[in-house]
């Protein structure tokens, strides 16, 4: 089947950031969960390998495993009257249903292209089920295991086995496998609630209109802001436009499943979020996934374990992907020279900013040609705001004959930024300095975490950009020189990030109290060092996956800061 369309947001999670190494399992940050990331939503993903005529299939678990999840999701956030409600409400209205077992529901579409939901319960009493809906309404008994319900429209119903199938007409219930709902038991295995969509179960037709829909909305935008726009702008927005179709065109063909997870861990005490994709075989996301495996990042070195925020990230750039970066920017240059030469009253003021511009860009450019974007961030705040960043480049002496070339435009303006090139050498690192003084106006909060300015310390190698900002960034710069030559080389992640709450809200009280900082700070102490949000990827066989972890410290600390910010209400 040839498909051609899927909005980008939907690969995004799992592909479009950049790709994801496999060397080593990916496991949430602290004690260990019961699975391996990359065996958990990418593996499950393809669990049924038989067809599946679906567009969209959500599992729940079941009611006997999913309801304490959710009333220790109640209690971890302040509403814990809330929990015994939940309880009283499902014992109530599951009468008849097993509730060791999961419950689904089936998106077809049918000849029309139109949504066909199909739910699916499991029933240990069919009378008993049924005598709970009574409000509604007796159900009329078409035969066959067939009933009807009127709820407003006819809702139809079908007995098969120990499932019972629920559709808005007999139709859809008339071909349904008794074999439609074996899938459930092993798509909830490690989640709460998971949804799976099935991108090549769209019919062409469908896909045509709904680029064709995109395409007209695209064009009808463009064409109200062209009235307001110079050429050269107006090229840049359709051109951009253009790359965004095309990337959900790439997106829809090449997706063969994507997968939304879902699970509650008490017992770890976080919360677990998994995006998944298995992508076509042979497409060119399946083949970025294999060149993931063995994909290497130069900063495994950044991070510490004790820092506030760490962040790694690693983008795979394809030969294809640079002629459309390149129009893109062409387009966006020609439109940002035209403003400059608008607002400039200095000729020659413009044609240098205009170089300088350019010239940072053919960097970026000539970087994403060597096949990937690296980087690592490092972020911590014990004593003082140390910020780490560090940049693969292709030609570090291209960035710092710019810096330079920077620096004597700064010199002329006399403004408050400065920057000194060559201040010194580190390792075989270039040092350079740059400060930006702080206005006179600037709040006090400002000035006790950066004092009179903002120094910012950096250093260029052949392939390698670092830059330290904060009052101790010499040191820190030095500091991290050491790691990354400590640590060249490690297993790359399409994204890799580690946030400690009650670090950053210490921080944030040293510099300025507030009623909400201080509410969620005791309550992330009060969590035990419990109170982290981490994200981590990985790579597999055709797929890749990346979870977003969050500790129950992170979920308290939220609610303690909302019940402070909204003391008479809100229902926390």
């Amino acid at each position: 089947m040839k498909l051609r369309w899927l909005p980008a947001a939907l690969c995004c999670s799992s592909f479009a950031i950049s790709t994801m190494g496999s060397g080593s399992n990916c496991y949430a940050q602290g004690t260990k969960p019961k699975v391996v990331v990359a065996e958990t939503a990418v593996a499950e993903a393809v669990v049924d390998e038989t067809e599946d005529s679906s567009v969209v299939v959500v599992a729940i678990n079941s009611l006997e495993s999913l309801v304490p999840n959710i009333q220790h999701i109640a209690r971890t956030v302040g509403v814990g009257a809330a929990a015994g409600t939940i309880s009283t409400l499902v014992n109530q209205y599951s009468t008849g249903l097993d509730k060791k077992r999961p419950i689904g529901v089936f998106l077809d579409l049918d000849e029309t292209g139109q949504p066909a939901p199909l739910g699916c319960l499991p029933i240990t009493d069919l009378t008993a089920f049924f005598d709970q809906l009574s409000v509604f309404g007796e159900p009329n008994d078409l035969g066959n295991g067939l009933y009807e319900f009127s709820v407003g429209a006819p809702i139809y119903a079908k007995k098969m086995g120990d499932w019972l199938y629920i559709a808005q007409s007999e139709d859809a219930l008339a071909d349904i496998s008794a074999s439609k709902a074996k899938s459930l038991a092993q798509m909830v295995q490690k989640y709460d609630v998971r949804i799976q969509v099935n991108p090549q179960n769209i019919p062409d037709d469908l896909v045509d209109f709904i680029i064709g829909q995109m395409q007209m909305g695209l064009d009808q935008a463009m064409a109200a802001q062209r009235q307001n726009m110079e050429p050269d702008e107006a090229a840049a927005a359709e051109a951009s436009s253009e790359q965004m179709i095309a990337q959900m065109q790439e997106g829809i063909e090449g997706t063969e499943k994507m997968v939304l997870g879902l699970s509650i861990n008490k017992q770890e005490k976080k919360t677990i979020l998994d995006f998944g994709s298995q992508f076509v075989a042979g497409s060119k996301y399946a083949k970025q996934m294999e060149k993931a495996k063995a994909t290497k990042s130069a900063f495994p070195g950044i991070p510490q374990e004790s820092s506030m925020m760490t962040l790694q990230t690693l983008q795979l750039v394809e030969a294809e992907d640079i002629a459309q970066f390149e129009k893109t920017l062409e387009a966006s240059l020609k439109a940002a020279f035209n403003a400059i030469d608008e607002k400039s009253k200095d000729a020659a003021s413009a044609a240098a900013a205009k170089d300088l511009i350019a010239r940072g860009v053919d960097i970026l450019v000539e970087t994403a040609k060597q096949g990937k974007l690296d980087t690592a961030v490092d972020v911590g705040v014990e004593g003082a705001l140390s910020i780490v960043a560090s940049i693969a480049v292709a030609d570090g002496s291209k960035v710092e004959s710019l810096a330079s070339d920077i620096a004597k435009e700064a010199a002329k303006e006399n403004g408050p930024f400065q920057l000194k090139i060559g201040t010194g050498k580190y390792s075989g690192v270039n040092l350079h300095k740059a400060t930006l003084s702080l206005p006179p106006q600037a709040d006090e909060a400002a000035r006790r975490v950066f004092g009179s300015a903002v120094t910012i310390a950096i250093g260029t190698s052949p392939k390698a950009v670092h830059i330290a900002v904060g009052k101790n960034c010499d040191e820190s710069l030095k500091k991290a020189i050491d790691r990354v030559a400590a640590n060249p080389s490690g297993q790359a992640e399409m994204l890799k990030m580690r946030f400690a709450l009650a670090q950053l809200l210490n921080y944030v009280q040293s510099i300025q109290s507030s009623p909400v900082a201080d509410a969620m700070l005791n309550s992330a102490t009060a969590s035990a060092g419990n109170d982290r949000v981490m994200i981590d990827s990985q790579a597999s066989e055709r797929g890749a996956v990346v979870r977003l972890t969050l500790e129950d410290g992170v979920l308290k600390a939220i609610a303690a800061g909302v019940k402070a910010g909204n003391p008479g209400g809100g229902g926390f």
